[in-house]
C-alpha cells in the first residue's frame, strides 16, 4: 500500500467535526461488525422526514411525532451526529440496539442516515465518507429518473477497494420502490456521484429532465452537487440543502468555467486515487469558489405537515 492511500485512509477513519459522536459515543458499545447488520442500527434510530410525511407507508406521520411534544423540523435540521444522538437519548435513554418503536427514533433524511453509518464506522476505524449524488433505483420501473441523494462510501480492506453502502432503504422501502439491488454494494450506475452526474449530463448520456430534485433538474442540479461532493470529500457532510461559493453565485457559466466544471467532476469521479483526492483536498481548502467560507452560517429546511 502507498504512503499516500495509507495517508487518505487514515484521513477517513478519524472523525470530522459533524459526525464525531462526542459524548454518546457509548452508544456505539456492542454494535456489530458486518454492514448489514449495522444499516439495521442506523434505521432504529433514524425516520425519513418524507417517508412519515403521512401515515400512509409505515402508520404513524410526522403530526404524531409533533404530538409527543416534539419537533420534526428541529430533528430534520439537524447537522451533527452528536446532536442526533442526543435527541434520541432524550427520546428513549436505551442504547441503539435495543429496537425501538418507530415514534421514538429521530427525525431525518438520506443524509443522516449515511452520516449515522460513517460516525460508525470510523468509530470502528474503518475508513468512510459521505458522497452527494442522484440514484435511480427510488422510484419504481420502468420509470427512469435518478433522484438526489446521499450515500456512505467505506473502504473495505479485506479487498482493497471502496463500497457504496445505502443505509436508508429498509424493508418496506426496498418493497415499495421494487428495490432489488445490493444496498450494501450498490452499483455505481445505479448511484451517480455528482462527478459523473455532471460527466453524463454534459455528454449527452442524461436528460436533463432525467436527474434532480423539484425544479432542480440536469446541468442546474449537478452543479449543485459537484460542490456538495467535493465539500463531502473533504470531510464537510453536507447537509441536502447547504450551498456557498460558486453555487450560490449568479454567475452564469463561461466556456473557462465550464472547462473547469469539467475537470473538477473527472477529479471527483475518480477521488478513490490517493493522488487525486489531495489535489481536491488542496482546491477545497484554498480556492474561494469552493470552500466554506469563514462567515458561513447553514441554511434550515422546513416543512409543514
Amino acid at each position: 500500500m502507498s504512503d499516500k492511500l495509507t495517508d487518505m485512509l487514515e484521513y477517513y477513519r478519524t472523525q470530522s467535526e459533524l459526525s464525531d459522536p462526542g459524548d454518546f459515543d457509548y452508544l456505539y458499545e456492542g454494535l456489530p461488525d458486518d454492514i448489514p447488520s449495522l444499516i439495521k442500527a442506523v434505521q432504529n434510530v433514524i425516520l425519513h422526514f418524507f417517508w412519515v410525511y403521512t401515515d400512509q407507508n409505515y402508520g404513524i406521520s410526522l403530526k404524531d411525532i409533533a404530538s409527543t411534544g416534539r419537533d420534526p423540523n428541529e430533528e430534520h435540521n439537524l447537522r451533527k451526529i452528536s446532536d442526533r444522538l442526543a435527541k434520541f437519548v432524550a427520546i428513549k435513554d436505551e442504547p441503539i440496539i435495543v429496537p425501538r418503536e418507530l415514534i421514538e427514533r429521530t427525525v431525518g433524511n438520506c443524509r443522516d442516515f449515511s452520516l449515522l453509518l460513517i460516525s460508525i464506522l470510523r468509530h470502528k476505524g474503518i475508513p468512510a465518507r459521505e458522497r452527494s449524488g442522484a440514484a435511480s433505483y427510488l422510484h419504481p420501473p420502468p420509470k427512469k429518473f435518478f433522484e438526489d441523494h446521499f450515500v456512505c462510501e467505506y473502504w473495505n480492506e479485506e479487498e482493497q477497494k471502496w463500497f457504496l453502502v445505502d443505509a436508508q432503504i429498509d424493508d418496506f422501502q426496498r418493497k415499495a420502490m421494487k428495490v432489488t439491488l445490493d444496498t450494501c454494494d450498490v452499483p455505481r450506475d445505479e448511484f451517480l456521484g455528482a462527478g459523473l452526474s455532471w460527466t453524463k449530463i454534459r455528454e449527452g448520456r442524461i436528460a436533463p429532465e432525467q436527474i434532480g430534485v423539484g425544479p432542480f433538474l440536469g446541468e442546474k442540479f449537478a452543479r449543485y452537487k459537484l460542490i456538495q461532493d467535493l465539500a463531502s470529500i473533504n470531510k464537510i457532510e453536507v447537509m441536502a440543502w447547504e450551498h456557498w461559493g460558486i453555487w450560490s453565485s449568479s454567475e452564469e457559466l463561461t466556456p473557462e468555467l465550464y472547462e473547469m466544471m469539467d475537470k473538477l467532476a473527472q477529479d471527483i469521479a475518480n477521488s478513490g486515487d490517493p493522488e487525486i483526492f489531495f489535489k481536491l483536498k488542496e482546491l477545497f481548502e484554498n480556492d474561494k469558489r469552493f470552500k466554506v467560507p469563514d462567515n458561513y452560517e447553514y441554511n434550515t429546511a422546513n416543512f409543514d405537515y
